[in-house]
């Protein structure tokens, strides 16, 4: 396995591996097992990994809060829709120049800097753990909440947050082993989740709308196009607020470039899934925040915090609602966390290949050809997790934890997704004029859309660093150390790699 490079002298040079890193012969066939997934499949991975269900049900109500204003959640919304959407398109272009399973840990070490890659890397497999710490906590409380309404629990049990972190930790489990098992069967399960989600939110959203339209329930607002304006938030810090966890809510579309090497037309397939599930997210989103905003009256939006989603259903169709909305949010959370971890295998697995990142990450199942390990332990990491977070803090419960961290996980991914945007702005610089069209969707907008990402990040750092920020200021800073050793450890050539811009645009 070569690969032809060209540095900044315009000098072109054939490398061993997949960035120079010799590979052993006996690690050849050491590889995921490519040309499965389709558009359709990565379509599907990629609308599934936001799972709207999942993220309207834990985040709306704090969109809400954070703007300022009752009704500027689609505001906020569109704000952060166009500055992601451009990173998508940064992640489609460079995916069309080097799939790789590593995506931006990759891109940013051959177009930046190898620590940055590096960086970079950490920063997205953190995220993804801590993710798949607050995920499943959702799946657990909800479930529980089942039960009890059912009359197989008492009040007390679905309220218990230990009773909430052994249900989560049983779906983490099963989450892991389809994961471990197989792409084929992840993805045929992630279209079983995606319909049902997609349909259930779907269904009330449009039928919440008519209601408002043509009985005009007590309480219910008519809609306004104000809704959709910036100005009705409140403030700059309002604005990072809300767009911190916007981020959240649009997060996850770059799992299908991670599945590139597991992709059929790799260097076109994934990015083109990208920014298709980017429009299909936006869609339904705005459909369920306006029917939410016409439906529940403003107060109540406020103080049903994650029980919001199962509010409106209620009001929309009675009591059987919340049970088909609780069953599409459990689905949802699923299909988020297997996901989540996904990527993070593949990209700690991608850089174990690269020599600079634990062996252990880089074995692939001989059978399966999945890096199976890999996923076990960060699996296992994220269980530790859980039971870490309730045993310190044991007067904790499911909304202040999922309100902790998403909040986190919204400026990590911000600060990873603004590397690539600037990355690829960087990386085509010598051919930024060579298409007018080019200049603006390659050059100019993912560069807008990362420096946009980093304020975001830096403005909900400086507001909350002394509340609840700490898991993303430990991500951050053992970053530091971790790359210093993971430097001077390894005996590859990653870290020798010298930075290359693009000389041409591809088609």
């Amino acid at each position: 396995m070569t690969m032809d490079i060209e540095d900044g002298a315009g000098q072109t040079t054939e490398i061993p591996g997949p960035f120079g890193a010799p590979v052993p012969e006996t690690e050849e066939g050491n590889t995921l097992r490519a040309d499965t997934l389709n558009l359709f499949d990565s379509t599907a991975v990629a609308v599934s990994s936001v799972a709207p269900a999942y993220s309207l049900a834990s985040t709306l109500a704090f969109v809400f809060v954070i703007a300022g204003v009752a009704y500027a959640g689609p505001a906020v919304l569109l704000v952060s829709f166009v500055p992601v959407l451009f990173i998508a398109v940064a992640y489609f272009y460079l995916n069309r120049q080097h799939p790789h399973a590593g995506a931006s840990y990759a891109w940013l070490a051959k177009l930046v800097h190898p620590t940055a890659g590096w960086y970079n890397g950490w920063i997205q497999v953190a995220t993804s753990v801590i993710f798949c710490v607050a995920a499943p906590f959702l799946a657990g409380q909800y479930t529980l909440q089942l039960f009890n309404s059912l009359g197989w629990i008492s009040d007390s049990a679905a309220n218990d947050v230990w009773y909430t972190t052994f249900t989560a930790s049983l779906f983490l489990a099963l989450v892991t082993f389809i994961c471990v098992y197989g792409i084929r069967w992840t993805t045929n399960l992630q279209w079983v989740l995606v319909m049902i989600e997609y349909i259930a939110v779907l269904v009330f959203s449009i039928g919440g709308i008519i209601k408002v339209a043509t009985s005009h329930p007590h309480g219910s607002t008519h809609f306004s196009a104000g809704w959709f304006w910036p100005g009705n938030i409140h403030g700059y810090a309002a604005l990072a607020g809300g767009a911190a966890l916007a981020v959240f809510f649009f997060w996850g579309w770059d799992t299908t470039v991670n599945l590139s090497e597991e992709s059929k037309s790799s260097n076109k397939v994934p990015g083109q899934a990208a920014i298709i599930s980017m429009f299909l997210l936006l869609f339904v989103f705005i459909l369920n925040f306006v029917a939410v905003e016409m439906l529940v009256p403003a107060d109540q939006i406020n103080n049903q915090g994650s029980n919001v989603l199962f509010y409106f259903a209620e009001q929309f169709a009675g009591s059987w609602a919340k049970y088909v909305m609780i069953f599409a949010v459990i689905s949802s959370t699923i299909a988020t966390t297997q996901t989540t971890l996904l990527p993070a295998a593949r990209i700690s697995f991608a850089m174990s290949r690269d020599g600079v990142f634990p062996k252990l990450f880089g074995t692939i199942h001989p059978k399966f050809k999945t890096p199976a390990t890999g996923t076990l332990v960060l699996a296992f990491i994220a269980l530790i997790g859980m039971y870490g977070i309730v045993t310190f803090d044991s007067a904790s419960n499911v909304s202040n934890i999922l309100g902790y961290l998403i909040t986190d996980l919204g400026v990590l991914v911000a600060l990873y997704y603004g590397a690539t945007g600037l990355a690829c702005a960087w990386a085509f610089r010598k051919v930024a004029f060579q298409r007018t069209s080019f200049f603006f969707t390659g050059i100019l907008l993912p560069a807008l859309a990362g420096l946009f990402m980093f304020w975001v990040g830096f403005e909900v750092i400086k507001q909350n660093w002394s509340s609840h920020m700490a898991p993303t200021i430990v991500v951050i800073g053992l970053g530091i150390p971790l790359v210093i050793i993971a430097k001077v450890r390894s005996k590859s050539s990653f870290f020798n790699i010298k930075p290359i811009a693009y000389t041409e645009i591809g088609d």
